[in-house]
């Protein structure tokens, strides 16, 4: 083991690794892709060149010796065994959380079981009252609707070149890691945050800015910036106690260098915690997070293969009712890495969410 890459604590036999985050998941999808799904040959190279990482080789240990193997995913008994105590799937799935809006934006959202009915009071609420001797108590009512968080999945399909997985490990390590979590995280962001995006029955959530209050902005002046941020918070409805602005990195430093230090950028603004990452629209979002619901079943699903034939598209059609374009992966010389998380998110309080799009 190279010294560079492990760190050994004052306890005997423990060994902490150093390499980054996501490390094991970057480099079981090499091994796989490497050997093109044959998984003696990509524990035979995993044990050769991946010995920093050892759970990678000993989870390609414990599927090859399975007498029947299934396609590859994290969910199923046979692949979500060996990966749930080698951590794989754990990092990859904290990692991808790290990069996200959603993920930075999750401990502040009310979380909620996927596809479970969810009571949700629509009316004030019963506050009581002082109560006299001898005075009856007050009588008061409130409302509740069922809400029940659709069962979706959020994915995409990475086609990698062959070279690239030949390719020295730690440049391709962070190649795999980049390409694979980042996309998929972007993806993610995307849809909870674009106006445009408007649920679809059985298939995704309504973006959680789809609907809810807009603001016009003014300008790029201190004094239109100024105006506009309170416009924003003026029409947060929600008693504001989760409240987050998002935006991305350009915007921050436009309001930042605007308004001075009297901003609070870049870890706060007008004293609200701020996300700032480039997954964002070009927008401005505030959000009340306790007036968004938030499921996520915690499950990753990874899955490789060369021999797949694919619709290269970001927008797939069904073959059979339109003429389509397929790649063969195996002609290509590419390896395609197929990524799947469940989860969903619904604005279920009116006047929770409030944007603006910005051209700074």
């Amino acid at each position: 083991m190279r010294g560079e890459e492990y760190t050994r604590m004052s306890t005997p036999h423990v060994v902490v690794s150093s390499l980054p985050a996501g490390t094991a998941f970057s480099r079981l999808v090499m091994a796989l892709g490497r050997a093109r799904g044959d998984l003696v040959s990509a524990h035979a190279f995993a044990e050769a060149s991946l010995r920093s990482t050892p759970q990678v080789a000993a989870t390609l240990a414990e599927w090859s010796t399975k007498a029947a193997v299934p396609v590859g995913t994290t969910t199923d008994a046979t692949w979500a065994g060996p990966l749930a105590p080698y951590g794989i799937a754990a990092e990859a799935l904290t990692l991808l959380r790290a990069q996200s809006i959603l993920g930075q934006l999750e401990p502040r959202l009310v979380r909620v079981p996927l596809h479970v009915n969810v009571p949700h009071e629509t009316g004030a609420g019963a506050i009581g009252g002082w109560v006299g001797e001898n005075h009856p108590i007050a009588v008061q009512q409130t409302a509740f609707e069922t809400i029940v968080e659709g069962l979706y999945k959020y994915g995409v399909i990475v086609p990698l070149a062959q070279e690239l997985l030949d390719f020295s490990i730690p440049d391709a390590d962070v190649t795999v890691r980049r390409t694979v979590l980042g996309g998929l995280a972007k993806g993610i962001d995307s849809a909870l945050l674009d106006p445009t995006k408007a649920g679809v029955a059985g298939i995704s959530p309504a973006s959680i800015t789809n609907g809810a209050t807009a603001i016009t902005s003014s300008g790029s002046t201190a004094a239109q910036i100024s105006t506009d941020l309170a416009a924003m918070i003026a029409g947060i409805t929600t008693p504001g106690n989760a409240l987050t602005w998002i935006m991305r990195r350009k915007t921050m430093a436009t309001i930042a260098a605007a308004l001075g230090a009297m901003s609070g950028l870049p870890a706060t603004l007008y004293g609200l915690p701020v996300i700032v990452s480039d997954n964002s629209p070009a927008q401005i979002t505030l959000a009340d997070g306790q007036g968004i619901i938030y499921s996520d079943s915690g499950q990753f699903d990874i899955s490789v293969s060369g021999n797949a034939t694919l619709q290269l598209d970001t927008a797939p059609t069904d073959p059979a009712t339109a003429a389509t374009i397929m790649t063969s992966l195996w002609q290509a010389n590419c390896v395609a890495v197929r990524a799947l998380r469940w989860l969903a998110w619904k604005r279920v309080e009116t006047g929770s969410v409030v944007y603006m799009t910005v051209t700074y």
